[in-house]
Order: structure tokens, then sequence, then C-alpha cells
């Protein structure tokens, strides 16, 4: 049986913000979809900042309980060499967000 994620509205904001749109999800083939563009899988702390309006501190808490979840992966960079740390959507919940965009195109 495929992994079913619960997130709270702002775990959902955040899990879709900066380029990320749940919307593109569309076909079960994870990392695929989107044409493989990272934007579509990843964002940054500032991304979050931007795109949301949470404060650092909310968003860390958010970050702990997305990773918690298996939502998210992080990628820890060098910030001087590398740039900030990446947050990727896990592809299991990519996977997930697909079967329901898809179920609910077939119900309409």
């Amino acid at each position: 049986m495929p992994k079913t994620y619960e997130l709270t509205e702002k775990e959902a904001q955040l899990a879709e913000c900066s380029y990320i749109d749940f919307e593109d999800f569309q076909e079960e083939i994870g990392y695929e979809n989107c044409d493989g563009d990272p934007a579509c899988f990843c964002f940054t702390l500032g991304e979050a900042i931007k795109s949301t309006g949470f404060t650092k501190h909310q968003i860390a808490g958010l970050i702990g309980s997305l990773e918690a979840k298996r939502v998210i992966e992080i990628e820890h960079r060098d910030p001087r060499v590398e740039g900030p740390d990446l947050f990727w959507l896990s592809e299991n919940f990519v996977n997930f967000i697909a079967r329901k965009n898809i179920a609910k195109q077939e119900a309409n």
C-alpha cells in the first residue's frame, strides 16, 4: 500500500513554496515530473521566507516536521562555496501528490 501524508495547512504551504506547484505533478513518475526541473522539487530558506511570509523560526519548526514525516530531505551545503541548504521534496511525496491529482482528474 502506498504511503499517505497528512499535512497541516502551514506544512502544505511550506512544501509548495517557491516555484513548486503540486498541480504540475500529474504522473506517478517521481522526479520525471516537470521535465526534471530541480526548481519544481526544492526550495531554500530564503525562498521559503519570501513565498510564505513565515518567520525563520516558524519555518525551522515546519522543516523539522516535514522532515520527520519524510516529505522533505535536506541537502546540507557549505554556504560559502555551494550556497544555501536545499530542501527537496521526497520522491515518495511527489508520487503521493501525483496519485491524488490523477484520482481527482479521473473523478471529474
